[in-house]
């Protein structure tokens, strides 16, 4: 497929303007850096032949145009929305040097959070509401200003003062206009320090030899100073939890947690010792063994066993160390290889109140479907409550429920496996990741879990009036009324 790579607003604006007023019906859509699920950003089988598709690259869009501090502590940055937040290892223009957060670094300044990886483009990143791990930092708390392109061609500097129209553009997923400018205000660089630590999960224990020094699905234990799970995502004072993330394997024999916690720090007090992720050679050996577990076709506890035999390579009970800066330290996946392990994602996010019902829930999902285990991992993690409209966290903090699924499995499908989460956990009401996999029924949801989608919907037909925007699958998912 061709992709557009405009280098300027007003070849953007050319762009829109012709697909409006194109014979045929055309879509136009941004691609960023592809970390989200294709039929997010698009989907051939998704657009009917009659409709032709204008695709946007915004990789000639990127860079720091302003920097400006504002006190000593304190500054704000305007970026082009094309700009990758790190490097983006499968784009050949993406460095390090010119990546935003190691700009802002070597200003002297920090955004208050990063993603788990930061590949994406800061548009990207914006536009599906994604978020760090912490009920502490938020990187949405920082956007200050959005510049977007809506769809009759019209430039909007949005700001806090234009209250609405700034709510609904900050996890807009491409719908309302082309973002190409963000604002960020920004803090003091920092440091990161932290710990890793995988255990049993059962039983309770302040030696993760013998089990978990957190519990997982009850009240906690004062006497051992073992946190429940909601004190320890919550509680950064006592926990140093300012940012973390649990990734849950919960295979029959094998039944362990890694959890990962780090604070902010002013100031260096210690050498650079980055998170160390598997070695490229273990994360080959990963591959191979998903794979095979796969395709073999045991039932349930049998199958559960065989895979804690071979997974628990890649789970040792121990402990890890590190410090870092902020910029390399947060995205602690960055050196997980797409390539070698690619995986696909839904995320669903629920009220924090609900965090141990919720794990209570998932444990009975994994005794009574033991197929539901899977082959891989469940990540669970945190955001801070988003002022923006559409944003899974809009009002309220959440627990992030993160199941993973390989791709490069034989047999079955993403959705055949995320069903089992989307079943057991639809009484609580999540909301889903925007940039991940969806149930097809998730459109009838949604005017009932945000409450200002009306708000939303109004504001999207004023700023894209011909739906130049909106793919089949956005039809779906947002039940946005088709204007023919």
């Amino acid at each position: 497929m061709k992709i557009l790579k405009p280098k300027s607003e007003n070849e953007i604006q050319d762009i829109i303007k012709d697909a409006v007023n194109a014979a045929t019906p055309t879509i136009v859509r941004v691609i960023g850096s592809n970390h989200s699920w294709s039929r997010a950003i698009f989907d051939a089988k998704d657009i009917p032949k009659t409709t032709n598709v204008k695709f946007i690259s915004l990789t000639n869009l990127r860079g720091v145009e302003k920097f400006e501090p504002t006190s000593e502590q304190t500054a704000t940055v305007t970026v082009w929305a094309g700009t990758n937040i790190g490097k983006d290892p499968r784009d050949k223009d993406s460095t390090l040097e010119n990546s935003l957060t190691y700009q802002l670094d070597q200003h002297g300044y920090s955004l208050p959070d990063t993603g788990g990886i930061s590949h994406q483009t800061v548009g990207g990143f914006l536009s599906t509401g994604s978020a760090g791990g912490s009920l502490v930092h938020s990187i949405d708390e920082a956007v200050i200003g959005i510049r977007l392109i809506d769809g009759t061609g019209t430039i909007h500097d949005l700001t806090e003062k234009d209250n609405d129209k700034f709510l609904a553009a900050g996890v807009s997923m491409g719908l309302l206009g082309i973002i190409t400018k963000v604002t960020f205000k920004l803090q003091k660089k920092f440091y990161i320090t932290g710990i890793q630590t995988i255990s049993p999960i059962k039983p309770l224990s302040r030696d993760i030899n013998v089990g978990c020094p957190i519990d997982f699905f009850g009240i906690g234990d004062k006497d051992q100073g073992i946190p429940s799970i909601s004190e320890f995502f919550s509680n950064n004072r006592d926990y140093d939890t300012d940012y973390s993330r649990i990734l849950w394997w919960p295979q029959d024999g094998l039944d362990r947690v890694s959890i990962w916690k780090a604070k902010k720090i002013s100031d260096n007090n210690g050498p650079i010792d980055h998170f160390k992720q598997p070695s490229i050679f273990i994360q080959f050996f990963g591959k191979v063994i998903l794979a095979f577990l796969n395709v073999i076709e045991f039932p349930g506890k049998i199958y559960n066993k065989i895979a804690a035999f071979l997974l628990k390579n890649f789970s040792e009970i121990g402990v890890e160390y590190f410090q870092d800066r902020w910029w390399n330290g947060l995205p602690m996946d960055n050196d997980i290889c797409d390539q070698i392990l690619p995986v696909a994602f839904t995320e669903l996010w629920i009220s924090f109140d609900k965090t141990k019902d919720v794990m209570n829930k998932l444990q009975e999902l994994f005794t009574n479907e033991p197929k539901s285990v899977g082959n891989f991992i469940t990540e669970i993690y945190t955001a801070k409550k988003s002022r923006f409209w559409l944003s899974p966290a809009y009002e309220r903090d959440v627990i992030r429920i993160d199941p993973f699924y390989f791709l490069g499995n034989l047999r079955g499908t993403p959705e055949d496996h995320f069903r089992f989460y989307w079943n057991a956990l639809k009484e609580y009401n999540f909301r889903c990741h925007w940039g991940k996999y969806t149930p097809d029924e998730y459109g009838n949801e949604v005017p009932g879990l945000f409450s200002k989608y009306e708000n939303w919907m109004a504001i999207r037909q004023e700023m894209d009036p011909h739906q130049i925007f909106v793919t089949p699958y956005w039809r779906s998912r947002l039940t946005i009324p088709n204007i023919n």
